[in-house]
Order: C-alpha cells, then structure tokens, then sequence
C-alpha cells in the first residue's frame, strides 16, 4: 500500500487535527469508524483524507453509537442497576455512581442510550445540560431521572425523556423499558416476531459489516465446526440476522443458504442478547408457528451465543440445534460463550486489519 507521506498520520495525529484524545481516536479506528492500515514496522497509520472526511461527516450527519447503554446510578444504586438491567433493549449496559467514570465512557464514541438519575443534583443537571447541547449525541436518548419527575416518563424533546427515580430501582428500570419500547424503535412497519428496541441500528451495523453475502471462509467453518463438537449436536451455524432472513455465514448439518427470519430462533437470542438456551421448543408460545418444528426438520433444541461487531450491536449468532429437547452442561455452555467471542473477535481484527467495517470478499 502506496501513501505520500504528508498524506498519511499516526494516531496522534489524526487526534490532533480532530480535537479529540489519542485514546479516543484509537477508538474510532477499533471500531472502523476511522479507516487505518498497518506498517511493517506495526504502526498504526491513518490516511489525511479520512480524517477530514470524518471532520466533514460530523457536521452533517449523526455519528456512530455504540450499541450500550450507560447508567450513572444514584448514590447506592449502581448494584441494583446491574443487576436489574434494561432487558429487551438489545444494549450492553455499563453502570457507574461516578460522574468522572461517566464522563470518560461517553467521551470517545456516544452511547444509544444514556441514564443519568438524581439530575436534580446540581453536578449531575450540569452534565444532562452538557450532553443535551452537545451534537454528537444526537442519536443518543438521553434520559433524566429525578424523585420530583413525573409518575411515567414523558418525551421533553426528539432524543429527551424525563422519568421518575423510584426507590425500587428495578421498578425504575422496568419503567424505563416500557416506556421505550412503547415508543417504538423507528421500524417502518411491525414485525410478526420480537425485536429488541435497537433494531433499526442493529440493522445498520448489519449491513455495515458487509458479511451477509460474503465469500465461504475457513476461520468461520472452523467456528462452527467446533461449536457442534463441544455441544455433540447435529446442527450447527454461524447466523446473521437481517430485517427479512437468517442468513448461514457458515453451518454444518443443514442444508440452504438463508431462511425467512420468522423462523429464526436466534430472534430470541437478539432480544436477551445473551447467550440464550431454549431446551424444549414445542413448549414456546413463540415458536407454535414456526414451520421448522414440523417435518422434514423437527427441530426440538436451540441454543445461541451472540456475535457482535465492534461497537457491541448483535450481528447474529453462534448456534446450535437438534431434533430431541435436551440441555446443556456448565462446560458446553462455556464453550458456546467462547467460540462466539471468537467469531466477534474476528470480526473485529478484520475491520483492523483493513481498515473497513466492510468484509465482503475477505475470505482465509
């Protein structure tokens, strides 16, 4: 890869000329959000021309977010947020009593959803101000929670939601949940399954990865093959789900390359976003419709682990299937676990290395 000098920068650079932190720029390359390529030497290097385009893009349009919600807690309250979550939003949930922790989460890339409680805190109103006023965080919801709110949450502007801090803390959180996926998540018509409320960017990261439709690869049949092995089930596959189909990046044991998404088990998975086990699938009110329990497939048993893009949106899934209800023990489920983390982390050192989010053609 040829490159005029003066049309090339490190990383201190390219933070330099964009204002940020070093750190912060490092986490735009990791994340793909700024393209780079490697040295001989293992330098870092960034092409001029994708800074300014950057620089250009910011001005106009929306930035990147991460797939992560992020909860600055009230005094005491941080536990009690972790442990009640914000099931069914599709976010990996970061939480914090600490103003500065916060500040340094949200620094580098903005998150789609940020909780700041006790906002009638001089400190903590300040910081709700700050980020409200601050453009690259027009695509974040922003939500505010004090006691003297009102009882429900109520929208104060596009991104900007007021809701009541409770005592309970996981009535706040299921509060919170309610309230957004009753506001819908900006699909252009509902869907017969369940989504989780990130959807629509989640879709966006999907075709920003480039992976459906791209070439056969050997890293990710290995994957799969390792996950029917560890688990001894007969069906196995590397799934990505779009807004119509599961499409098989890799798999073994089943036949066809996609099926409509409504037979999806890995639906599920998208909305714990979670390793998630269903061990008799006859027994799902979901699942009564789904084609694929009736023959020639019969499928009994489902089990998935998510695989993520770099900014933690769910791409899909690693997962296994067989046609007798079964369970798994401690040791498969550990395997599971690992073998999608490895899938994410491919992923992710393929954007490194090439310097793109899109990896059509990258086949090893």
């Amino acid at each position: 890869m040829d490159h005029d000098v003066k049309d090339v920068l490190t990383t201190a650079n390219a933070a330099e000329l964009l204002g940020v932190s070093t750190r912060t720029a490092q986490l735009w390359v990791e994340s793909g959000q700024l393209p780079s390529w490697k040295t001989p030497g293992g330098h870092r290097r960034i092409p001029r021309q994708a800074v300014l385009d950057l620089i250009e893009t910011s001005t106009s349009e929306a930035p990147v977010m991460q797939a992560r919600a992020i909860v600055l807690a009230g005094d005491g309250r941080g536990d009690e947020w972790r442990l009640a979550g914000l099931p069914g939003t599709g976010l990996l949930v970061a939480v914090s009593e600490d103003i500065a922790t916060v500040q340094g989460w949200i620094a580098a890339i903005p998150p789609m959803l940020l909780i700041i409680e006790n906002t009638d805190d001089g400190p903590r109103k300040k910081l709700a101000l700050a980020v409200e006023k601050d453009g690259r965080f027009g695509r974040t919801t922003i939500i505010s929670v004090a006691p003297r709110n009102a009882a429900d949450p109520v929208a104060t502007g596009a991104n900007r939601v007021r809701a009541k801090m409770l005592p309970d803390t996981a009535a706040t959180a299921a509060a919170i949940v309610a309230y957004l996926r009753s506001a819908g998540h900006g699909l252009a018509k509902p869907l017969a399954f369940a989504t989780p409320w990130n959807e629509p960017a989640r879709l966006e990261a999907v075709a920003r990865s480039g992976l459906v439709g791209s070439a056969p690869d050997v890293a990710f049949d290995r994957l799969v093959r390792l996950a029917a092995h560890a688990t001894h089930a007969p069906i196995a596959m590397f799934t990505l789900i779009t807004q119509s189909e599961q499409w098989f990046r890799s798999r073994i044991g089943f036949d066809g390359e996609a099926t409509p998404r409504d037979w999806a088990f890995c639906n599920e998975t998208l909305v714990a976003n979670e390793f998630t086990v269903l061990e008799d699938l006859t027994k799902l009110a979901s699942q009564a419709q789904n084609p694929t329990l009736s023959e020639p497939h019969g499928f009994r048993f489902y089990a998935g682990a998510p695989v993520r893009d770099p900014l933690g949106f769910v791409l899909g899934s690693i997962c296994i299937i067989d046609v007798v209800p079964r369970a798994l023990d401690q040791s498969e489920r550990e395997a599971m676990i690992t073998i999608a983390d490895a899938a994410s982390n491919l992923i992710h050192n393929r954007i490194l290395l090439h310097g793109s989010q899109d990896l059509r053609g990258m086949a090893q």
